[in-house]
């Protein structure tokens, strides 16, 4: 088959003054075949002045996945583009990322998280890679492949004509913490051992899982009708509002008229995440718009976001976006 007989694929642009220094190679090194996926349709690893990386690729005329590991010795931009509009689930396993999409600006790739994302063609996009170890995935589909999806997440259809119109724009969904169901998906697409005639079917049904529990997490059961969906709605907006105050999880399950172990296990299972990591979740998010748009202390926005002092919420911070507050700041304002 050829190319365009797949969906859109990324090229990872390497700055012009290092192309005369690239090496190029589609078998990877024996120092690297730990790395090495059994059903590749195709290999390229690359050895370039600030380091090497691996892409490897399972391409089907519905959809391609993409396999990417890099091992960086220095700081690198590259620039991802596509040749057609393209949209990709992207999904990070190791390290952050400090991305540019062209009429979207800033954005950060955050390790154990995915999303969808809308790629104009021939768009102009940067990633900033530092010294360390990366490893990320992507996703492309087929128009065809994604308008089975549109009659049950209706949420997708934006982002989805956005691609169908040509937009010059690029677009996102929300970023969502992969959970271990979502990672089981993608460990059994890369360990599978299957033969080539049941390959496919296999892989189209994990593809199918993936993108369920993404729309799932994103369009969450709470929503829907149900006595006891609706208390926890109710609560889901106080937090919202109240985030940055001192919150107790007995004080949210009395508001939820629950017994506290009920409203735990509810909580998480309506909305697949904790109380604490909700409360947490929305604490972070506004601190992190708070460091790329303001330029209040850390103490203050720590205190702003319901932390009680700088160096605990600092801790949480790194935890969650592997980098300080002050790091993260500069980052997103250079």
């Amino acid at each position: 088959m050829t190319s365009s007989q797949h969906p859109p694929v990324l090229h990872f642009g390497i700055p012009e003054k290092m192309q005369s220094l690239i090496r190029v190679s589609a078998n990877l090194p024996d120092n690297y075949l730990q790395y090495r996926l059994a059903h590749s349709s195709a290999t390229t690893f690359v050895e370039a002045p600030f380091g090497q990386f691996i892409t490897q690729e399972i391409r089907d005329p519905g959809w391609v996945i993409c396999w990417q590991q890099y091992f960086v010795n220095e700081k690198i931009r590259l620039r991802p583009t596509s040749n057609q509009p393209m949209l990709a689930m992207y999904c990070v396993l190791q390290g952050n990322v400090s991305c540019r999409l062209q009429g979207q600006g800033k954005l950060m790739l955050i390790e154990k998280e995915f999303g969808l994302y809308y790629i104009p063609s021939h768009s102009q996009n940067t990633a900033d890679l530092r010294a360390g170890n990366y490893e990320m995935l992507y996703i492309s589909f087929s128009a065809s492949y994604l308008r089975q999806f549109l009659s049950r997440h209706p949420s997708f259809e934006d982002i989805y004509l956005q691609q169908q119109r040509q937009s010059r724009k690029g677009a996102t969904l929300p970023a969502i913490r992969m959970d271990v169901a979502d990672l089981k998906v993608l460990n059994d697409i890369r360990t599978s051992l299957l033969p080539e005639e049941e390959r496919k079917a296999f892989i189209e049904a994990r593809l199918n899982d993936l993108l369920t529990l993404y729309f799932n997490a994103l369009t969450p059961k709470y929503l829907q009708n149900g006595e006891q969906a609706q208390k926890l709605r109710q609560v889901c907006i106080y937090i919202q509002s109240h985030y940055h105050l001192p919150l107790s999880i007995a004080e949210l399950s009395k508001r939820a008229g629950m017994h506290i172990n009920t409203f735990e296990r509810a909580f998480k299972e309506l909305l697949h995440v904790s109380p604490r990591g909700y409360i947490e979740h929305l604490r972070m998010k506004k601190a992190a718009s708070l460091l790329s748009q303001t330029s209040l202390s850390i103490k203050e926005i720590s205190f702003s976001t319901g932390y009680r002092g700088a160096n605990y919420f600092t801790a949480v911070f790194r935890k969650r976006y592997r980098c300080s507050p002050r790091e993260y700041r500069k980052n997103r304002l250079t």
